[in-house]
């Protein structure tokens, strides 16, 4: 079952994609939210009173504004590599946190904040979307609280991201990430059951066309059970909060790319869906 949350100028709605159309089952339910605790409790939801062809509806992020986006850096070796940063493999996940306001849904365009952005990247991920309140969950048993699974590009501002304090530097992770209207994410929930084993996925960027990331969810780090365990340790995970898992290589910083307006970035992750977006005019 693919879930989302969409517009057709009505405010948000929860829907249920299905061969090119999606249902309206917002009146059957008390919130996207609790569609996902629904589903992953094993019940059926309502059926769609309306259907709507899915070229004809506005796609927004498949979470809402009152839960948390969790985001794990560094956590594909080959990712590491590329950023030349061998030694720093972390006893724990590397979790930072996004704002909703930095989300935007499928097609939706990417805010190019300029003059504060000058070089604008792409990161593809997979992402898990929390269906259970979830508190201190050991790592067998993680997988049990997510609803499904959706696409995530942490977009970032790359001169941004570094702060010299010193003959040292720091993540400005605030400012790289979290910048408005920049984080893709959808373009629906695909629910557990039919995507499988979330470790054994293919994540691939396109970049105007161009592969640029083509790589295997098992060459994590720490795999989502793992960063699903770890985040639990540390706040209780609510129903429609977002675990990000990392990014492959590929990303422009280390390839001389940077996006522009009316460049696009597709990530597609093998069994949850292609996520699109393009660049928008830069802010003056």
């Amino acid at each position: 079952m693919r879930l989302l949350r969409f517009s057709t100028g009505r405010g948000p709605r929860v829907g249920v994609a299905e061969n090119g159309t999606v249902a309206d089952i917002t009146d059957g339910v008390d919130g996207f939210t609790d569609a996902l605790e629904t589903v992953t409790g094993g019940d059926s939801l309502p059926d769609g009173d309306d259907t709507h062809d899915a070229d004809d509806v506005e796609y927004l992020p498949p979470t809402t504004p009152t839960n948390t986006v969790f985001a794990a850096a560094l956590n594909y070796h080959s990712h590491i590599e590329e950023v030349g940063k061998t030694d720093r493999e972390f006893e724990w996940p590397l979790l930072f946190m996004k704002t909703y306001g930095s989300l935007v849904g499928h097609e939706q365009p990417i805010a190019y904040h300029r003059p504060i952005v000058e070089r604008l990247d792409y990161e593809g991920e997979l992402a898990a979307v929390i269906g259970e309140p979830a508190w201190q969950v050991d790592e067998d048993e993680a997988l049990d609280y997510v609803a499904g699974y959706t696409v995530l590009n942490d977009v970032t501002a790359r001169n941004l991201q570094r702060l010299e304090a010193g003959d040292d530097d720091a993540i400005d992770w605030f400012s790289s990430k979290n910048m408005a209207r920049t984080t893709p994410v959808g373009p629906e929930v695909v629910t557990t059951d039919e995507v499988g084993d979330p470790n054994d996925l293919h994540v691939t960027s396109r970049y105007n066309g161009d592969v640029m990331q083509d790589e295997d969810t098992d060459l994590m780090i720490y795999d989502t059970a793992e960063l699903v365990s770890f985040a639990s340790s540390r706040v209780e995970l609510q129903p429609g909060d977002v675990i990000a898992t990392g990014t492959p290589e590929g990303v422009g910083e280390f390839q001389d790319i940077s996006m522009e307006e009316g460049d696009t970035i597709e990530v597609e992750v093998e069994g949850v869906g292609t996520l699109s977006n393009t660049v928008g005019s830069p802010d003056e």
